[in-house]
This record gives structure tokens, sequence and C-alpha cells, in this order.
């Protein structure tokens, strides 16, 4: 027996199979009137739409077989799908890929197989529509047409699954960006707006209007970061942006970004330490990874007051592992479970200058972490500080 080789695009494949959301689904009338039309018109006892999962080839319909799926390294469908058109095995027996195959020796004795790859529009193969019969057999050219018209109509249901989710997931980005902008963004400016008709109405004079205008700053600043971290969130979940590794020396990322933040850390009497050995380098994408670093190092100056943000990094068995860890205030422990929460559902908590956030820069550094296919945890204890652990 040879069992099928896996595709080149098998991450892809993998991850469009899981976006049509039918793995594990009840059966449906649609489906099962598709099998049992290709039984009646090849004239086979089995019929099957398969889709190959990362180790089964599960059926969404079938006519003739009872079992609801089958290991992925003895299928038929594993080989169809590696082909440009209709995979036929006319023989199972005489085949030396399938002649010793569990599933012709031994039940449902398969002898004759037809499958036609279910292939999407942008060319993943999720599985396919085949007939199978417990004899040798060929199927004539009208049997093979109507077989692939057939396949064509599964592959549209499956489509049309993929864009319905992807519209819903763009549907709910987008809702998420105008809720948070419109809240966000119009207080400081409204803010703004209010001490600057107060000066002109000469209700407050050019002292305090000095001293609102610096606390206004501070606000619009946070606004500013906020907004930065939605576009860099949105680009990726809105155009499927691709993650580009190279090899980044984490000791001089983290370099420049305090350096970056070194008049934040000044303000606030903060000491950074750089504990990162100079010859770990990551295979990641760079401008992810700072995205996630920056985050997780503002939320540090934001919680820590005279104190110290340590930055330190380990390998092992090939995972590189990144702490960052500060002095700070520390967070309660009913707050530590809601800092990754998807709900979207934000809480503010004060900084040590009262800096007020929107809490949704974790929950970025979350959704980025898990495109680069990382982990996270975090170890709080109030007024002793915070770690953040993250492994690629």
């Amino acid at each position: 027996m040879i069992s099928p080789k896996i595709p080149k695009d098998e991450v892809t494949r993998l991850k469009d199979v899981y976006n049509t959301q039918l793995l594990d689904t009840p059966e449906e009338k649609e489906f099962n009137e598709i099998v049992q039309l290709a039984s009646d018109l090849c004239d086979t006892p089995i019929s099957l739409i398969t889709l190959l999962d990362a180790d089964r080839q599960w059926f969404k319909a079938r006519v003739g077989l009872e079992a609801k799926e089958t290991s992925r390294d003895i299928s038929f469908c594993g080989h169809a799908i590696l082909q440009d058109d209709i995979f036929i095995v006319p023989d199972a027996l005489a085949d030396s890929r399938f002649s010793d195959n569990p599933l012709v020796i031994h039940g449902p004795e398969i002898r004759f197989y037809a499958g036609v790859p279910l292939v999407t529009e942008s060319g993943s193969r999720l599985g396919t529509l085949c007939v199978i019969d417990r004899s040798p057999r060929v199927l004539t050219e009208k049997q093979r047409f109507a077989l692939k018209v057939l396949a064509g109509n599964v592959i549209k249901v499956a489509d049309l699954r993929i864009k319905n989710k992807q519209l819903h997931h763009l549907a709910e980005t987008q809702k998420l960006i105008i809720a948070t902008m419109s809240h966000d963004i119009r207080n400081p400016l409204t803010a703004l707006q209010s001490i600057i008709n107060l000066e002109e109405e000469e209700v407050i004079d050019g002292k305090d209007a000095k001293e609102m205008l610096t606390m206004i700053g501070s606000l619009l600043h946070n606004t500013i970061e906020m907004l930065d971290n939605l576009v860099s969130w949105g680009k990726v979940q809105m155009s499927n942006e691709v993650m580009v590794p190279e090899q980044v020396n984490l000791r001089e990322l983290m370099d420049d970004l305090f350096a970056n933040e070194c008049m934040s850390a000044d303000i606030k009497n903060n000491k950074f330490i750089n504990d990162v050995p100079t010859e770990i380098h990551l295979g990641t994408d760079r401008q992810v990874l700072k995205f996630i670093m920056r985050n997780l190092l503002s939320n540090a100056i934001k919680f820590t007051e005279n104190g110290s943000i340590k930055v330190a990094a380990s390998t092992r068995d090939a995972q590189t592992e990144i702490t960052l860890t500060d002095t700070g205030v520390g967070i309660a422990p009913q707050k530590v479970k809601e800092l990754f929460d998807h709900s979207f559902k934000t809480f503010t908590t004060l900084g040590t200058n009262k800096e007020k956030g929107s809490g949704l820069g974790l929950m970025l550094v979350k959704e980025f972490i898990v495109h680069l296919h990382g982990t996270i945890e975090v170890e709080s204890h109030l007024e002793l500080g915070t770690k953040f652990t993250l492994l690629f």
C-alpha cells in the first residue's frame, strides 16, 4: 500500500477546509441529494462527499456506507486531491498502490473508485466527490461528465460558506474599529475643543489653559497609540496580510524600542534592562514582533514608577522564550483572566500617572502572537509586578 502524499499547500488547504464549517456537522439535504444522484448516474452502490482533515477523511454525505470517517493514510481521496482531473482506479486489487489497502482487503472491499477533487476558487483542494463499487468497472464519458458537474455544485456551496465567514469576519472587524474610534477619539477631541472655547471666552486664563492642554496632550498621545494599534491589526484582519519572516536579532530590536521609549521611562524614573543574549535570533516577521514588544513595553511603563523593566530571552528545544518583567503595581487576579478576552469588551485600568487606555492593546498583542504561531502567558502579583512570557 502507498499512502497519499501531503500537498505542498497543506496549511492553507486545511484552513479553507475549516473555514467551510462543514466538518463534523449533521447531514444536509442538498449534499445527500448530490451523492444519491451521483450513485444513480454512475450505477455504483457507494457515493461519498469527502473532506480531508489533517489525519482523517470525513464524509459529509454518504450512500451505501455506514462509516462516517476513516484514516487519511489509507484513503483513496488522499490520492485523488493531488490530481487535476477525475482520479479513477478501475481495479484496486490490480493496482500496487491499493492492492493491500485495508479498505480493499476488508470492508467495504473497494474494487472500483472514481473521485473528482473539490477545488475552491482559490485553488484549495478540500476533498472529493467519489463513487465506489465492489467490482472492477469503468465509467462512460457521460458518467464522468455528470460526476464533474455534481462536484462543481458541491464546491459552489463550500465556496459560498467560506465567503460568508470572511464577510462576517470583516463586518465584525469594521464594527470594532468604528466603535472604538467613535468612543476613544471623540473624548480627547471634545475636551480639546472645550478648552479652546473656554479660553476664547476668557472663562479660564492662559496658565490654566496650558495645564489643561498638557493633560489633553497626554490623552491624545494615548489615542494616537491606540489608532496605530487598530490600523496594524485591521490590515492583518481585513486584507489577510501575509507575514514576512526574517532573522531578527532580538537584542537589537529591544535596544531600538528602549531608545524610542526612554523619555517615557525617564519621566517615571524607570530603568530599562536588556538581558537578551546577542546571539539569539528569531525567525519571524520583524514588524509584527516589534508591534508586540512595543505594546508590552508601553504597558509596563504605564504601570511602573521608580522601578525597572527587564527583557530576557533564552532558547530551548528549538523554541525561543521571551520574558518581559516589570516591578510595577501588578494586576488583580480577576483582571489577569480578562487581559486577552476576545469578546472585545475592554476594560480600562489607570496607570501610575492616571494614564487611561482602551484595554485594546493586549488583545491585539494576542492576535498577532497567534498569527506568529506563538503563545503568551502572564504572571502578576499586586504591588510586586508583572511578567509576560512569550514562546515562539
